[in-house]
């Protein structure tokens, strides 16, 4: 741009400076004889400084031009740039959602099918457990009473202790159940199911087992039985006492887990409002 600029205006004082020197030479007289002829020589100075301010004033404006389309031009590529930077950041940022939830359901449905696994053990080994202990009952029965109140009173106090680790396992496993809750919560419905319909199961074949081990223990002679019972109603209530503590503890914490839960979802909801 300057250099076409300079040529013009190089071309233009060479054509000015022609035209004054041409029309340099005139006469005031008019007689054609030549005795008074005058030659005169017009001062270019003003004309000069005129067509100097021009050509300054048309490379100013090519100036001018050339930095505003400069400008647009970087204008346009930096908007572009931003554009395709707030692509690929959606883009990656819903591929990590989209991963990050498959990888939580798959999870969850593992978390589920170990919980049913667990729960179809426990059930089989409790089933055992109910027959052992039915079984010893009655050869303790049967050996005498002296040493069946010994026993009650030996069992009385392992089942405070049993009371009392239960609830502390409950309470422990209520918060571990709230951690799963909050991280399973879209397919905790379908693993809840599931696990109701296997909790149904075990829980009426335990019933069955228990019937079987309460119809023999009845066989067991009375009069042993009504020797123990007042030892056992002393131990019964002292673990009335321990399983009213528990149950208590775990009032308690299934309160504190409520209003947790009432918490996290209003604060839920008031993100989703947000949104």
């Amino acid at each position: 741009m300057s250099e076409e600029v300079q040529k013009v205006g190089r071309q233009f004082a060479t054509d000015y400076l022609t035209s004054i020197q041409n029309s340099a030479t005139a006469t005031d007289d008019d007689t054609g004889d030549g005795a008074g002829d005058i030659t005169r020589y017009d001062d270019p100075s003003l004309q000069s400084q005129v067509a100097l301010m021009d050509i300054q004033n048309t490379q100013q404006q090519l100036n001018m031009e050339t930095a505003a389309e400069l400008d647009r031009i970087q204008r346009e590529f930096y908007t572009t740039q931003d554009i395709r930077k707030g692509q690929s950041e959606g883009t990656q940022s819903r591929l990590g959602q989209m991963v990050g939830g498959e990888q939580q359901r798959l999870s969850a449905r593992v978390a589920g099918e170990e919980q049913r696994a667990g729960m179809a053990e426990s059930g089989a080994q409790q089933r055992l457990g109910m027959a052992e202990s039915a079984f010893q009952q009655r050869l303790g029965q049967r050996v005498g009473g002296q040493e069946q109140r010994a026993g009650m009173a030996e069992q009385g106090t392992q089942q405070r202790m049993s009371a009392r680790v239960a609830g502390q396992e409950q309470r422990a496993g209520m918060a571990e159940t709230g951690t799963q809750q909050r991280q399973s919560a879209r397919v905790a419905g379908q693993e809840s199911r599931a696990g109701m319909a296997e909790q149904g199961t075990q829980q009426r074949m335990s019933a069955r087992v228990t019937g079987q081990e309460q119809r023999a223990g009845m066989r067991v002679t009375g009069e042993e039985q009504r020797a123990g019972m007042r030892v056992g109603g002393q131990e019964t209530r002292a673990t009335r006492v321990t399983e009213g503590e528990q149950v208590r503890e775990t009032d308690l914490q299934r309160e504190m887990f409520r209003r947790y839960k009432e918490a996290r979802d209003y604060g839920q909801a008031q993100t989703a409002y947000k949104a």
